[in-house]
């Protein structure tokens, strides 16, 4: 139960993220929301940007544990390659969008079309 509650709060608030960051996108501010997914990382995972960057996609998953987590990193990386991308930072948006596809395929198998249609999404980007 405490495990269950503590994952609805992590989805509760990266759902806050998301939406500052996509508000942050709307008005231009890309470095804002680059800054607004750095801070995310340390409070919903308790892990920097650097090391999530440094880790493989194997390592940071058995760090995170549940598939809960591991989709919600997925996510936010996928962001930051969206706000990369924004910025003209090609080569870290790529990285970005590879770290969060190598996440997703973790979930694989999976009858979830949210992680599916993200794992086709994520390819065709990086092709």
């Amino acid at each position: 139960m405490i495990e269950k509650d503590y994952i609805m709060r992590m989805i509760a608030q990266l759902s806050g993220v998301l939406a500052q960051v996509l508000f942050a996108k709307q008005a231009g501010k890309n470095k804002e929301a680059g800054e607004i997914i750095q801070n995310a990382y340390e409070e919903l995972f308790g892990l920097s940007g650097e090391l999530i960057k440094s880790l493989d996609a194997e390592t940071l998953a058995g760090l995170l544990g549940s598939p809960e987590k591991i989709k919600a990193l997925a996510t936010l990386l996928k962001e930051e390659g969206e706000v990369f991308l924004a910025l003209k930072q090609d080569a870290a948006a790529r990285q970005s969008y590879a770290k969060s596809l190598a996440l997703f395929k973790r979930l694989l198998p999976t009858e979830d079309a949210a992680i599916l249609d993200e794992v086709a999404a994520l390819q065709a980007r990086l092709e």
